[in-house]
């Protein structure tokens, strides 16, 4: 699949972005970025975007290596000042992982880290290279105590402190459990099967920790999710996100040309278990189209013949290169969650479960007594309503 050729419809600025945000430089996309470069542009708006989509590094990068006479100076020099700011901060994000890691071994939980540094280096080959500003850990739902307990040691604070409590724990599903240590900017998420709810099958963990990776990270080795299941985890959690971040595609794109001796029969088929190939899809066919990502001809074959993850695809992408990222309104998002699962009863069934599912966001409204807690599965829609509108 060839890199869309839509571009006469988007700025300057965005069209920038989507040539600048990869590792892999060919000669046309490297013309491009000078001509793009050259013209006038609004820098505000481009640093902006870039931190809103996470690709400030690979901006950086591709622009001081074929383009920085084209930039103003000025314009060269901030961005390098803030990847250098983002090299600190990628570091030190890395030392906090091995050193959650280590606590979390000593203690007898199985925590596997995935996203942040992990991801930089399965899918960039460089922890500096992607904007991260969280650690993400998946661990067992039953081990979810004792890690509570050793983050609070280290200082963390939970976002939500009483999701641990008795009636919480009754009447909600969490999207994670969040952490932060407001002193030094850090933040830890963990998630559990249970949290996990995006998949439209409950994931079996032990599963995918069979089938681990060593990964070499700031120098040490990590095990985490082989390339076939991360592609899987990837593709659920953009899709989670409606893909409102131009860096999710590129984690898609860069892991798919990482790893070119991907087992794609055991991907799919694994995607196939969870009911997620339409995400899945979705997610490879907007790698394809805004990033050139090269797929093996069978999978294109795939890829195309979903025309609902292609239709899907089209819409993300008009939303991403706009200049102003159009409004997603209750009756959009829930539309788009429907067309995320094969069959139209699995797809109503699919948004109406996340629809109703009580979260911690729900609690935070207003925390009902244990016996009252069902009427969150009517509060929850209402609150949806009340926060993204229905249509206008």
């Amino acid at each position: 699949m060839a890199p869309s050729s839509k571009t006469e419809t988007v700025c300057d600025e965005k069209q920038l972005l989507v040539a600048c945000a990869r590792t892999r430089m060919e000669p046309a996309i490297a013309d491009r970025i000078r001509e793009l470069a050259a013209k006038s542009l609004d820098w505000e708006y481009v640093f902006n975007e870039a931190a809103e989509n996470s690709v400030g590094p690979l901006l950086e990068r591709n622009l001081r290596a074929v383009a920085a006479d084209a930039v103003p100076q000025p314009a060269m020099e901030r961005l390098k000042v803030a990847c250098r700011a983002n090299t600190v901060r990628c570091l030190f994000l890395t030392a906090e992982l091995h050193k959650l890691l280590e606590l979390f071994r000593e203690h007898g939980i199985t925590a596997i880290p995935y996203k942040g540094p992990v991801l930089a280096e399965q899918a960039y080959g460089d922890v500096t290279l992607r904007d991260f500003e969280d650690l993400d850990f998946i661990l067992p739902q039953r081990d979810l105590r004792k890690a509570h307990e050793l983050m609070l040691g280290l200082g963390y604070r939970a976002k939500f402190p009483w999701l641990l409590s008795a009636d919480a724990a009754k009447a909600l599903v969490p999207g994670e459990y969040n952490y932060r240590d407001d002193k030094r900017r850090a933040m830890v998420e963990l998630h559990t099967e249970l949290t996990l709810r995006h998949f439209p099958v409950t994931p079996d963990l032990a599963g995918f920790a069979r089938r681990l990776v060593t990964v070499a990270v700031g120098g040490r080795e990590v095990r985490t999710f082989a390339p076939e299941d991360l592609l899987l985890l990837l593709a659920i959690h953009g899709s989670k996100d409606f893909w409102e971040r131009m860096s999710w595609i590129v984690d898609i794109s860069e892991l798919v040309q990482r790893h070119s001796s991907m087992d794609w029969d055991r991907a799919i088929g694994t995607a196939r278990t969870f009911r997620a190939e339409r995400m899945v899809n979705l997610a490879l066919a907007l790698a394809s189209n805004m990033f050139g990502a090269p797929l093996p001809e069978a999978i294109h074959i795939l890829v195309r013949g979903d025309t609902e993850a292609n239709a899907v695809a089209r819409e993300v992408e008009s939303r991403l290169l706009s200049r102003e990222w159009p409004r997603f309104l209750t009756r959009g998002r829930f539309r788009f969650r429907r067309r995320m699962v094969r069959g139209t009863v699995a797809g109503w069934r699919y948004s109406l479960r996340l629809a109703v599912i009580p979260a911690e966001d729900d609690w935070a409204m207003v925390k009902l007594p244990g016996p009252l807690a069902p009427l969150y599965i009517a509060l929850r829609p209402l609150r949806l309503i009340y926060k993204y509108g229905w249509a206008g």
